[in-house]
């Protein structure tokens, strides 16, 4: 692809993230096409730069780069034009709990929560997850566990508290949280290349032929064994919050959390409700 960012039927990608930040609430697909219609798109041109975009962002030979920007442009669109939602890191591994145990739907219909409000709260908490991974991420493991527990006993969802700021606020985590260059300052030191280039190897090597052949075979067994299928070595398919879905290889698994290595050798904890076999 020469020049993956060129835009589709005359919607660049900035364009086609103000229009997404327009729809959000809008999850019919025909109330899709009459929004975009009263924003001078038409349909056809809707449906083409939709599937078109969404299968660059897809393209897993960009290394994530198109999803990257999209979201960034995504969220500071949505941030201009409904502001900000934020919760707390208590409310957030308790909505991620209800998630889990009742669907992604049915929970942001209870919190009263857009998908798109949803997104800048996630990539808030996972920004910050990522500038203290060990022990940001072990609390996140333990309340989120504990709270699915609850649920999954017969609890019903706790009371959170969302705030919302004013149209036109700067889109605060949720941008940063995929910003290229502030992921990069983050990440740029001599131990993260070296993992990363450890865990490409190695996905290289899980994803080998005979070795999934055999990943597949132990998947299937504890599925049939009433398990999940989720094991070290499988070939899965991680659900974003962009409604995209990348392939990955699971390394670890540990309190409901799997350890993702993705193509390009990155790697971040995914909650298993998250992933597909």
């Amino acid at each position: 692809m020469s020049d993956p960012y060129a835009p589709i039927q005359g919607i660049s990608l900035e364009r086609y993230a103000e229009l997404g930040a327009d729809l959000d609430g809008i999850t019919d697909e025909q109330a899709q096409v009459a929004k975009v219609a009263q924003l001078g798109v038409s349909a056809a041109d809707w449906t083409a730069a939709k599937s078109g975009w969404t299968a660059r962002m897809q393209d897993m030979s960009l290394m994530g780069a198109v999803a990257t920007k999209y979201m960034a442009l995504y969220n500071q669109a949505l941030a201009k034009k409904t502001g900000v939602a934020k919760v707390s890191f208590e409310d957030w591994c308790a909505m991620s709990a209800a998630i889990a145990v009742f669907g992604y739907e049915a929970a942001m219909k209870h919190f009263g929560v857009t998908q798109g409000e949803w997104t800048t709260i996630s990539a808030h908490w996972q920004s910050e997850l990522s500038r203290d991974p060990m022990n940001l991420a072990m609390k996140r493991n333990t309340l989120q566990e504990q709270e699915t527990q609850r649920l999954r006993a017969g609890g019903q969802p706790r009371a959170v508290v969302v705030e919302r700021g004013p149209a036109g606020a700067p889109a605060a985590g949720g941008a940063a949280a995929f910003d290229p260059n502030a992921h990069a300052a983050m990440q740029m030191n001599a131990a993260a290349q070296h993992n990363q280039q450890y865990f490409a190897q190695a996905a290289a090597v899980m994803n080998q032929g005979a070795v999934q052949a055999a990943v597949q075979m132990a998947s299937g067994m504890a599925q049939l064994g009433g398990g999940s299928g989720l094991i070290v070595g499988a070939a899965v398919k991680v659900q974003w919050s962009d409604g995209n879905k990348y392939p990955g290889t699971i390394m670890q698994i540990a309190q409901g959390q799997s350890q993702i290595v993705f193509s390009d050798g990155r790697t971040m904890w995914i909650g298993n409700q998250y992933l597909s076999l």
